[in-house]
């Protein structure tokens, strides 16, 4: 995993090598905000001197290698958050404390309805990235409500606009500015 991982001065760049045996696969990732990032281009190329094919391409699956890497960026600032700091200077990706987060949201004590969606934005947010297909399920069990309201939770991110939707039939989103502050604020480094 580290060794696939590699830092350029604002970007994280992350190397799939021999998919499906010939082909190498570089994603390019950027912070859009201090808690997510965002891959900003694709690089496919080969070692070999083969010619590469339409049909080979169309056999990679892009939207998953992007979900793996992704996962394992994540991982990797878990794992050695010092050097994660050191090599990118963000010291707010995935700081929040995840246990904290669901047992706040699972307890049902968050009278504070902007609280409540910030603390469902980043969930929702963090699982989206995690590569879980059916979130939705995945999410009523992980916070113990019932798929329809996670449903409207995740249609309520974005209506009112605690995430922002960055391209049409891709799930997540953006933290919007609103999100951001919340994040920032005093009462948030609870969560922390």
């Amino acid at each position: 995993m580290k060794n696939n991982i590699k830092f350029s001065k604002h970007e994280i760049i992350y190397l799939f090598t021999k998919i499906n045996k010939k082909y190498n696969i570089e994603f390019s990732y950027a912070f859009i905000n201090e808690y997510q990032l965002l891959n900003n281009s694709v690089k496919i190329f080969t070692e070999s001197n083969n010619e590469m094919s339409s049909i080979d391409i169309r056999n990679l699956n892009i939207y998953s290698l992007n979900k793996k890497a992704l996962k394992q960026i994540t991982n990797y600032s878990e794992i050695d958050p010092k050097n994660f700091v050191k090599h990118t200077g963000n010291n707010k990706f995935n700081k929040f404390d995840l246990k904290k987060i669901i047992k706040q949201i699972k307890n049902r004590h968050t009278d504070n309805r902007p609280e409540l969606m910030c603390l469902y934005a980043y969930i929702y947010n963090y699982y989206i990235n995690a590569n879980y297909n059916n979130y939705s399920l995945f999410l009523s069990k992980k916070l113990n409500y019932s798929d329809n309201y996670i449903k409207n939770l995740s249609k309520e991110l974005f209506i009112d606009k605690y995430l922002i939707k960055n391209t049409t039939g891709v799930a997540g989103g953006i933290f919007s500015k609103k999100t951001l502050k919340k994040f920032n604020s005093q009462e948030f480094q609870q969560y922390l």
